[in-house]
């Protein structure tokens, strides 16, 4: 058997094999005699079959079975040979297999691309200004309030945008299907997630009255159900609830303030340290984008792929935990897959060069930086920093969880030896 390395490019490489014919043949007789061991034939008792018989009977088989062996003892051989660190799984290509002649394939595989990260030291970048205004403390505070609200029956009247309504709803697809018939379904009248033509039906409607009208659904509507349908409804009024704010003093009082000056206070304290945090990723974003920009890598197919399995796993993941099965959604994953690609190639390049930086800048990331990560990620929860290392372990996810710390240093170097302005 031969075999030789072929580099396509930075990141690609072709392992390129030949088997010749008789090595091939005497890789098909010993299948053979381990198909005569276990293998029945009518006419002869089990483990008497002759090989003749065994090779004419089961000839297809036993040569799949012998090139798949050949493939594997390429692999084996060339990772040992040539020492090399594949990132994905060989793909087998330009198979050759004609009786009589040599065994010819191709095993194309991926590996990480070798490259020196360059200019990311001094670089200069612009980040908008931060500075909170008065209006910005009137808009939280107001955010506030409406957080804190209550709604309080309303007795006469009409409903109107903001009221908060009770209904029995009864629905029927135009198209057929089964009849839908829930009570106690709450909305606000007006709101952006309530239906227009629900609010539009809902406007001057008063307690026990019942109105109809069609709700005509649009092609991409999330629940997928209801997706390019039309459905009549018959409504009941069963309740109608009016939004009270809290006075001013009365929510300091309640959020534990000595008064509203002083909430507005510590309202405006939270809001610049917002803001300081969302300045500094902005700083970080943009000398990592300049560093991006300077370092231009082939970024290996398979890692890109992982990534936007990863990407998809987590919407996934979030629709399941809203009740949404994933599979019953108007998502189109094969152009979400497409539209994405481009930011799954740049999380992958932005990954490897960080990686780059770290090991020319000796980076690591020391046991007490490991433990400061985990308290970190036991603030606020339930759990011990030393409960959610041992999950971590479990996981086996502790060296991708370092790896990831590393790579915020890495970040840090860059954004520390950079010269950022506010403009």
């Amino acid at each position: 058997m031969t075999h030789e390395i072929k580099e396509i490019s930075s990141c690609k490489r072709n392992l390129i094999v030949e088997v010749p014919a008789e090595q091939l043949e005497e890789e098909i007789g010993k299948q053979a005699k381990a198909y005569a061991q276990r293998v029945q034939v009518p006419g002869f008792r089990p483990g008497k079959v002759p090989l003749t018989v065994i090779r004419q009977r089961f000839r297809t088989e036993l040569r799949s079975e012998a090139t798949q062996e050949m493939v594997r003892r390429a692999w084996k051989e060339a990772l040992e040979e040539h020492h090399l660190h594949p990132i994905n799984e060989p793909s087998l290509e330009n198979l050759s297999d004609e009786p009589g002649s040599p065994l010819k394939f191709t095993l194309g595989f991926e590996i990480l691309p070798t490259f020196e990260a360059k200019d990311f030291k001094g670089i200069t970048v612009t980040v908008p200004r931060t500075e909170i205004t008065d209006k910005e403390v009137d808009e939280a505070v107001e955010s506030l309030r409406d957080h804190n609200a209550q709604y309080v029956p309303v007795e006469e009247g009409e409903g109107r945008d903001g009221h908060l309504v009770t209904l029995s709803v009864e629905g029927v697809f135009e198209e057929g299907g089964k009849p839908l018939q829930e009570e106690g379904v709450t909305c606000v009248i007006g709101a952006p997630e309530t239906n227009e033509t629900f609010s539009e039906n809902l406007r001057g409607a008063r307690l026990g009255e019942t109105r109809s009208f069609t709700v005509a659904y649009p092609d991409d509507y999330h629940r997928k159900r209801y997706a390019g349908k039309k459905v009549a409804y018959t409504v009941n009024l069963k309740e109608i609830k009016e939004k009270h704010l809290p006075e001013l003093e009365e929510l300091a009082k309640e959020l534990g303030a000595a008064s509203f000056e002083d909430l507005r206070s510590r309202i405006r304290d939270e809001l610049v340290t917002k803001a300081a945090r969302a300045a500094e990723k902005k700083a970080r974003d943009a000398v990592m984008d300049e560093v991006l920009l300077r370092n231009s890598i082939e970024v290996p197919d398979s890692l890109v792929d992982a990534e936007l399995e990863d990407y998809v796993h987590r919407i996934a993941g979030n629709l399941a935990q809203q009740g949404i099965d994933p599979n019953k959604t108007s998502i189109d994953w094969r152009k979400l897959f497409e539209e994405e690609r481009p930011n799954a190639e740049k999380a992958v390049r932005r990954t490897l060069i960080l990686d780059a930086i770290a090991r020319q800048e000796g980076i690591e990331v020391a046991e007490k930086d490991l433990e400061d990560a985990f308290e970190k990620l036991a603030e606020g929860t339930q759990r011990t920093a030393v409960a959610i290392r041992a999950q971590f372990e479990k996981d086996q996810k502790i060296q991708s969880f370092r790896d990831h710390l590393r790579r915020n240093k890495a970040l840090d170097f860059i954004r520390l030896n950079a010269n950022i302005s506010e403009g």
